[in-house]
């Protein structure tokens, strides 16, 4: 099985800057519909890149990969992976001290390797975008990452107006859709075991025209076909659970650069807010409050 350090998708990150204008289609494609362009035989993906069958070797050479076989090879192994979850994942016991420090040091990797992995002009991009208040934004999340999208929703509400976190309900998804207008924001988390609703909902947001920014693990959910940005965390830790803190702590840079960059409107709406909700506050008389 690949480890960490051979992901395909992670070696074509680190090479990016090295390779050819076709060469980059052709990464760019791969990326696009990870990994199952991958899969095909060669001809097949060099038809769908639009680049030669040359171009592809060179590509794959360039991964460090000896062929196009080894190269098959590595990205089948990554589909197990992908479907890997707590009850198909290995479980080892370690003492508990080792185990903890284990832990501990994998969820510290995993913020560090989430928050250094992306281009930090595409990041400016999407604060700007987020920041630009014309724009409707709708966040999405799924069975796993809700908590994060409802982490990001929390945070803009304060900030903007016109922020919609959509449900996991498929015909209320529909009824925010139809509110969708063209360079609208469709903000969406998925994580491996990709939700097949929410790379539906994508697709439907981005034929309205929306533009969409993920947040996806180190494999990269289908939403990619779709996505204008998107930002790739490590989500693998120790435990046979994935960890979501690196999206957390991605979230959490761009919700303080729009902090600054919202603060002029954002610190009267909070003051508004506040006013609002002194008046509601209904003192718990069962612990005393309100004497």
């Amino acid at each position: 099985m690949s480890t960490p350090e051979t992901r395909i998708a992670e070696r074509i990150e680190r090479i990016m800057p090295e390779l050819t204008r076709s060469e980059r289609r052709a990464a760019q494609t791969l990326l696009a519909r990870y990994p199952t362009v991958g899969l095909e035989s060669i001809t097949g993906f060099a038809e769908t890149a639009r680049v030669s069958s040359a171009t592809i070797q060179r590509f794959v050479t360039k991964l460090g990969v000896t062929g196009y076989p080894e190269f098959r090879r590595l990205l089948r192994d990554e589909v197990s992976v992908v479907q890997e979850n707590a009850l198909t994942v290995q479980r080892v016991n370690h003492d508990e001290t080792r185990r903890d420090e284990r832990l501990r040091k994998s969820l510290v990797a995993a913020v560090e390797t989430s928050l250094s992995a992306f281009d930090l002009r595409e990041f400016a991009e999407v604060v700007e975008l987020l920041a630009d208040t014309r724009r409707r934004v709708f966040l999405l999340g799924g069975t796993f990452t809700l908590p994060v999208a409802m982490h990001l929703d929390f945070h803009l509400r304060k900030m903007r107006p016109r922020v919609t976190l959509m449900t996991q309900d498929m015909p209320r998804r529909c009824d925010a859709l139809i509110e969708m207008r063209r360079n609208d924001l469709f903000v969406v988390f998925d994580i491996r075991r990709y939700q097949p609703d929410i790379i539906l909902t994508a697709k439907m947001a981005s034929e309205k025209g929306g533009v969409l920014i993920l947040f996806t693990d180190q494999w990269v959910s289908d939403v990619e076909a779709f996505a204008r940005h998107t930002f790739r965390c490590k989500v693998d830790a120790t435990t046979p659970w994935d960890t979501i803190v690196g999206l957390v702590a991605l979230v959490e840079m761009i919700v303080a650069e729009l902090d600054v960059r919202l603060w002029p409107t954002a610190q009267p709406r909070l003051e508004a807010l506040n006013r609002l909700r002194e008046r509601t506050f209904v003192p718990d008389r069962r612990h005393g409050g309100g004497k």
